[in-house]
């Protein structure tokens, strides 16, 4: 008569030890992985806003597993460097823009200062009067005439923020058929009104339907939004801006400092 076998108590049961070298190897593969992708990005082979190969034609071109280069990806987005495109896999995504600490630039001008190209798409254009909230922050008489611009923002065909414009008639004539997808400061400048300085509002809304078309994010996503009065270096204001930005690709920078108090 066969004995039964004697179990041992689960408690007694010890795990099956896991080599240490394969999860060593495991951790390398996708790094090594995500290294040769982020040298690609870094020296420009991949420009940004260009759409990533398959994962598939991504694995067979570095000799990796697809699954490797899938965690890799992952890897990548987390560090900023890609972007999940939907329904149309990954792409390179923008380096967020930014002006230099208490420095007033334009747009285009940002963008040329970090290598990029700007471009605009007129949704609006149109002159009116100024309501009286308007004309006490231009410092003009309401019902003054007014310019009102609405764009879409570009940085190398990249949707980037929804910008408002509101600039007095009185300050600046523009020239027949100007063509408003072109730089605003730099119309400004041409005409001796060189935008100095500005007082800023920042905070974040949600995405209505419209912005959210625009920029490609989901209806209630986080925008950043820059309320500001821009002025001359007269100290006259020459611009009502609301900017709406999209969340990834538009840093706020600012420097703070501490001021003496007295005793």
């Amino acid at each position: 008569m066969k004995k039964s076998p004697v179990r041992k108590p689960l408690s007694r049961v010890r795990p099956p030890v896991r080599s240490a070298i394969v999860e060593i190897d495991a951790d390398t593969l996708y790094e090594r992985c995500a290294r040769q992708l982020r040298n690609e990005l870094q020296t420009g082979a991949l420009p940004t806003g260009n759409r990533l190969p398959s994962e598939r034609a991504v694995a067979q071109a570095t000799g990796f597993t697809r699954l490797t280069v899938r965690r890799a990806l992952f890897s990548l987005e987390e560090e900023g460097f890609l972007e999940r495109a939907p329904r149309r896999g990954w792409r390179v995504r923008a380096a967020p823009l930014s002006e230099p600490p208490n420095t007033l630039m334009g747009f285009t001008a940002m963008a040329a200062a970090r290598g990029l190209v700007a471009s605009a798409k007129v949704l609006k254009h149109l002159i009116r009067p100024a309501n009286v909230e308007e004309a006490e922050q231009l410092r003009i008489a309401p019902g003054a005439g007014i310019t009102e611009v609405s764009r879409l923002r570009m940085l190398d065909g990249q949707p980037t923020a929804v910008e408002e414009l509101r600039i007095p008639t009185s300050r600046i004539s523009w020239p027949e058929g100007f063509n408003f997808t072109q730089s605003v400061h730099a119309a400004f400048e041409a005409q001796g009104v060189i935008p100095t300085w500005a007082d800023a509002i920042v905070d974040v809304i949600e995405a209505g339907r419209e912005d959210a078309r625009l920029l490609g994010v989901s209806t209630g996503k986080g925008l950043l939004r820059l309320n500001s009065v821009t002025y001359g270096a007269d100290g006259i204001p020459v611009s009502l801006d609301v900017i709406r930005y999209h969340p990834d690709r538009y840093r706020f920078r600012a420097t703070l400092e501490r001021r003496a108090t007295l005793r």
